[in-house]
């Protein structure tokens, strides 16, 4: 009795051992947990945050604030950057125009705002005019004039801020551009015009053009004598790309403000030209968005992040698509992208977004199933130094991207 007893414990004992442990698997956080999460989190809870997130068919999988008005910054480039399209042309090239008015050299401005840029590879520009003068037997100019009667006179938006005048990124609008605008000590320069009319004269000088007068501009439409030389710009699809990759702030204004009316461009009939454009052809409601300037740069820009996805809708629509998602910044592509959420450098295109105290991120991402998700968030009011909320923004995406 004694050994059976023990056999059978035995029998048992080795048979409890061969059942296996039950796994315990802990659910993932939903996405609307994952987001609450990191934006409620000091010091983001006293933050003002304005989220939404979409399917493909309009479902919104999250919002916080959606309706609401915030300060975009730099995601105020959607919006520049969809007019520009649709109502310049991607496919348009800007023409900076050179003439001969008896003994004076013109230029005039197209609103180009690569001209002479190391970026496009355009630093010799003027060099190769003058080389091109020099071909035809110039030997000799009285004034080189920077004719940019194109646009109006008022060169910095009226919402910066003035700290930031001067600097290269708030550098002035104008007709003309050269370099970009900057100099030295990543600074802005002064006066666009007269800054490219004295470049075009040191060209002439290094080609052996004697220049008897001075560097000087006109801002009044006026007729000239004989057009000689014409300077494209690169596609506008392609000056986009430094728009919404680089975030260029410079460029954005300068092409926004090229919507406006002619025969001078002025901001408020660029702003009208792209209120427009937007209400009736991408349907976002008329008073979801309030622009100050073509940038972001200013605090004074207003969108919600229903308008901003509703932009993105537009720019994803299959007819569109291949087109933005060249143009758009990528992870781990050029631009303000390359170092952040690079696993999705495959599924992801998007805008970034900062100036002080404010950090947006929006864009659009491929999902396994063939569809496509949409996002828009923007923190205003933080008093961290944004690298933080930069962390967060991203996890925003990874969470909109499972």
């Amino acid at each position: 009795m004694r050994s059976a007893l023990l056999l059978v414990l035995a029998l048992m004992t080795a048979a409890c051992a061969t059942v296996p442990t039950p796994v315990v698997v802990p659910e993932l956080p939903t996405l609307g947990e994952t987001i609450d999460a990191a934006v409620d989190a000091p010091p983001f809870d006293r933050a003002i945050w304005a989220i939404l997130v979409e399917e493909d068919d309009g479902t919104v999988l999250y919002a916080r604030n959606a309706a609401k008005l915030a300060t975009p910054a730099s995601n105020r480039k959607l919006f520049a950057s969809a007019a520009v399209v649709a109502c310049l042309g991607a496919d348009t090239r800007l023409t900076t125009e050179v003439w001969r008015s008896d003994e004076d050299l013109v230029i005039r401005g197209d609103g180009d705002p690569s001209l002479g840029s190391w970026r496009y590879e355009r630093s010799d520009d003027f060099d190769r005019l003058a080389q091109q003068l020099a071909a035809r037997g110039v030997t000799k100019v009285h004034d080189v004039i920077a004719d940019v009667a194109a646009f109006d006179r008022l060169t910095i938006p009226l919402g910066w801020k003035h700290g930031n005048i001067g600097e290269d990124y708030a550098a002035p609008v104008d007709a003309l551009a050269w370099g970009e605008n900057e100099i030295a000590g990543n600074r802005a320069v002064a006066d666009p015009a007269l800054h490219a009319a004295t470049a075009l004269r040191d060209a002439l000088f290094a080609r052996g053009i004697d220049v008897t007068g001075s560097p000087r501009v006109n801002t009044e439409p006026r007729s000239w004598d004989e057009r000689i030389a014409t300077i494209p710009s690169p596609f506008v699809a392609d000056l986009l790309m430094a728009v919404l990759k680089n975030s260029h702030n410079l460029y954005a204004e300068m092409l926004l403000k090229r919507l406006g009316s002619q025969p001078q461009a002025t901001y408020e009939s660029a702003f009208a030209t792209e209120k427009a454009f937007l209400t009736s052809d991408v349907g976002v409601e008329g008073d979801s968005f309030a622009f100050v300037d073509g940038s972001g740069l200013a605090p004074d820009d207003l969108v919600t992040a229903e308008s901003t996805i509703r932009v993105l809708r537009w720019m994803n629509h299959p007819a569109r698509r291949s087109l933005w998602w060249d143009i758009l910044a990528s992870p781990a592509g050029p631009g303000t992208l390359r170092r952040r959420i690079l696993v999705l450098k495959d599924r992801m295109r998007g805008k970034t977004g900062t100036i002080n105290a404010v950090n947006a991120l929006s864009g659009i991402v491929a999902m396994p199933d063939g569809r496509y998700r949409y996002f828009a968030a923007m923190v205003n009011h933080h008093l961290d130094d944004g690298d933080e909320a930069v962390r967060i923004l991203d996890e925003i995406a990874l969470a909109v991207a499972r």
